[in-house]
């Protein structure tokens, strides 16, 4: 975050103070004493005695309610259920208008192989066709080329529940996540796991966290790394989300013009922080507070230099596009490689957030949703090949997660709040190309267990929780089965299910 002050003359220690406060390296929206207690936290923790392996997870947040089935859509003789359901067609004949993808001829769908021998087809604009960013590096780019070659897969109708759920059980109320088809709920959900309540404030992620940063060094630098702000996923009782960008020069941001040396002064901004470093922070306190928050700027302030002279060393020559998300990805897979001991960050365990949006397509949803897909692929592609290029592709685990799915059926030209979609799961030792889950073999008329899953209008009931998704990927992170109840306190409502076996 730089310091954007206007005038430079006659700094106040006053107004230094308040700049730095929301100023202090990658600490965004996190308050003063929040931060500091939490740096100090990982400060004195002893060195890491767990595994020398590394794994990182990523989660890829798309904001707004992704409309899964245009994502991943069934082809063959289960293309006409999906067809009608989407209004596309009525009785075998097209109607002109709805919103289902073509299946065959310009900008159809593209197809991949599924369970049992169905026929599935992702979007047009998930292909290898899209771009040539990587293509003789990946065997194939995009989404489609890296399901076909066992680098990812798919998982089918999730959605947060608290337990499992039938219609008459949804009918009647019965234990419901509140807040459903709810954006801020939704979301809420899916980085808490606890769809019972809107206060719970840690999410999984954060929890995982605080169960497993023992195995990184002693560090200031949390291993929650947040591309797109303080988020709740990543929120836990002592590790936060550290809070970066990309920054104009493809550097983590952290306070402007800082420097560890106040000989260092080019300028009256960076005199300004230096006369902070060395006189407001550098000065003895009688009170514990004024001591501690002096002592908390410097330490950010020191973190946030440590943090992009570690990164800023790692080079890394996949080709990414110019977009924003694309740019984020790039500096996660920076972060990755400089996850070494020494000169580096020293992490063996690193979760990440990048939020990808808005997919909140309620008008125009093909034009719209093909641009995303498309910014999606990419960039997903371009993330996959560079942890090939850092050698670290079976140590890192990226999915999808979203507020809920859209309506099968359109509002005219969109599609609205729905509940359970397909997510995406790519990379690590996961059993790719596969299609996990249970898809409807007939959206038109879509059952589970020989009951309607279809509230209306195509809104269709999980048939996999989260819980359960996110429970083979925190076991493969490191959770054991006995903390799994801690970061998943639903998870035992689903104990007697078939497991997805994402990992091979």
């Amino acid at each position: 975050m730089q310091f954007n002050r206007k005038s430079d003359d006659g700094t106040s220690r006053r107004n230094v103070l308040k700049t730095a406060a929301v100023g202090c390296g990658m600490m965004s929206n996190l308050s003063l004493v929040s931060a500091f207690l939490n740096l100090q936290a990982t400060q004195t923790l002893a060195a890491g005695s767990g595994p020398s392996d590394h794994k990182a997870l990523v989660c890829v947040f798309l904001k707004g309610g992704n409309d899964s089935f245009n994502m991943l859509a069934p082809k063959g003789s289960e293309y006409l259920s999906y067809s009608e359901a989407r209004g596309s067609s009525l009785n075998g004949v097209p109607t002109g208008d709805g919103i289902a993808i073509p299946e065959q001829g310009a900008d159809s769908l593209l197809d991949i192989a599924g369970p049992s021998g169905r026929t599935f087809g992702v979007h047009p604009r998930l292909g290898d066709e899209v771009s040539n960013l990587n293509s003789a590096a990946t065997g194939g780019n995009g989404i489609r080329g890296l399901y076909n070659n066992g680098k990812l897969s798919f998982i089918a109708n999730v959605g947060s529940l608290i337990e499992p759920t039938d219609y008459a059980s949804y009918q009647a109320r019965s234990n419901l996540p509140v807040g459903l088809f709810s954006h801020s709920d939704l979301q809420r959900h899916w980085m808490s796991s606890v769809p019972q309540d809107r206060s719970h404030l840690k999410g999984w992620g954060g929890k995982m966290a605080d169960l497993l940063y023992s195995m990184n060094d002693p560090s200031s630098i949390s291993m929650n790394i947040s591309l797109s702000g303080v988020n709740k996923f990543q929120t836990g009782s002592t590790v936060n989300p550290y809070s970066i960008d990309t920054g104009s020069a493809g550097g983590a941001t952290g306070v402007f013009n800082y420097s560890p040396n106040p000989a260092n002064a080019s300028n009256n901004r960076n005199r300004a922080f230096n006369v902070m470093r060395s006189g407001l922070l550098g000065q003895t306190y009688d009170d514990l507070l004024s001591k501690t928050l002096a002592q908390s700027h410097l330490l950010s302030m020191q973190s946030a230099l440590d943090f992009n002279n570690a990164v800023s060393a790692v080079t890394v020559n996949t080709v990414f596009d110019t977009d924003s998300f694309s740019q984020r990805m790039k500096r996660v897979a920076q972060v990755i490689g400089a996850r070494e001991s020494g000169t580096g960050l020293g992490q063996r365990r690193q979760v990440f957030f990048v939020d990808l949006g808005s997919f909140d397509h309620h008008a125009s949803l093909l034009t719209n949703h093909d641009n995303y897909m498309e910014i999606l692929s990419n960039g997903l592609s371009s993330f996959y090949q560079a942890t090939v290029e850092l050698g670290v592709e079976d140590n890192v685990v990226t999915f999808t997660a979203s507020d809920f799915a859209r309506t099968l059926s359109s509002n005219g030209s969109g599609s609205d709040h729905a509940w359970g979609g397909n997510h995406i799961v790519m990379g690590g030792e996961i059993a790719g190309g596969n299609i996990r889950g249970d898809y409807p073999t007939n959206l038109k008329t879509p059952t589970f267990n020989g009951s309607t899953i279809d509230l209306g209008r195509g809104r269709l009931i999980p048939t996999t929780s989260v819980d359960q998704y996110n429970a083979e990927l925190a076991t493969w992170f490191g959770v054991s089965n006995s903390d799994l109840a801690d970061v998943l306190p639903n998870l035992s409502n689903f104990s007697g299910l078939t497991p997805l076996s994402l990992f091979a």
